[in-house]
């Protein structure tokens, strides 16, 4: 993985809310700082250059980059930025307008998730104020699909690099298995297959745990809640990117309420992340 971890600020603080996975992130892979910054002027680099470098000085990073990007779109300014650095895993927040900030989430996020393999991690609106890493236990969540899957090279890869646990997670509806016999053992079936193979296949060893619950999203979240240092990893689809996704019902609810930090990677074109 990349020797930097990227982290795109402006002036507001609520952007500030990726600062902490990020550089929790930076510190467990021996990665330096980088934080980018897009000003419409050149007359306001200067201001927005003091503003990072304070940020960075109350926290004690005065070796971290700063840079600011003069460019009339956001989006196209941190892309100019992040060209540069294109294995670099980034880390933002989103906004907490509109469903899940969509003008964050759906156009910057969303453009690198079609545009590179990078891995992006999201700081949501609900993130915990006590989340402050190291990040322990990458939660894989997983429903049977082959786009659900996709997410298990490169979340486990994730993982291994920071030293951090692999815990695979699945929800099921009460009416799953009909409450009939063999109920309870036939509803960990796939899930324990899955972790079985995964010393073989992946070179780890997995946890597992199956939910309950009729709110998948609500399952997902209020478990990664119980768990000090959880991250949870998820798929976008590849051909849509994260707009739509987050704009749909399981992913979006995560991101919105997600008291850990979400880590999502989008699969290429054969569904593969």
């Amino acid at each position: 993985m990349s020797a930097t971890v990227t982290i795109p600020l402006d002036s507001s603080a609520r952007s500030q809310a990726a600062l902490k996975p990020g550089l929790s992130l930076a510190g467990q892979l021996g990665a330096r700082v980088r934080l980018v910054s897009v000003v419409p002027r050149e007359e306001n680099s200067t201001e927005r250059k003091a503003l990072l470098q304070s940020i960075l000085a109350a926290r004690g990073l005065n070796d971290a980059q700063v840079e600011v990007v003069v460019h009339g779109s956001v989006n196209d300014g941190l892309m100019q930025a992040m060209s540069s650095e294109p294995d670099s895993p980034l880390v933002m927040s989103t906004h907490a307008r509109g469903a899940v900030g969509e003008a964050v989430v759906g156009s910057v996020a969303g453009n690198m998730l079609r545009q590179s393999r990078r891995p992006v991690l999201l700081a949501g609106p609900d993130l915990s104020e006590e989340w402050t890493g190291p990040i322990r236990t990458v939660l894989i969540c997983l429903d049977g699909s082959t786009l659900s899957e996709a997410v298990l090279p490169p979340a486990v890869a994730f993982a291994r690099s920071i030293g951090a646990d692999v815990r695979l997670i699945q929800v099921l509806k009460p009416s799953f298995g009909h409450g009939g016999p063999g109920a309870d053992s036939g509803e960990w079936v796939y899930l324990r297959r899955m972790a079985d193979h995964m010393p073989e296949k992946y070179g780890v060893q997995a946890n597992w745990d199956v939910l309950h619950g009729k709110d998948v999203a609500r399952a997902v979240v209020e478990y990664s809640a119980l768990i000090q240092g959880a991250v949870i990893a998820m798929t976008t689809h590849g051909r849509t990117g994260l707009q739509r996704v987050i704009m749909g019902s399981f992913a979006r609810e995560v991101v919105h309420s997600a008291r850990s930090p979400v880590l999502v990677l989008r699969p290429d074109e054969n569904g593969n992340a």
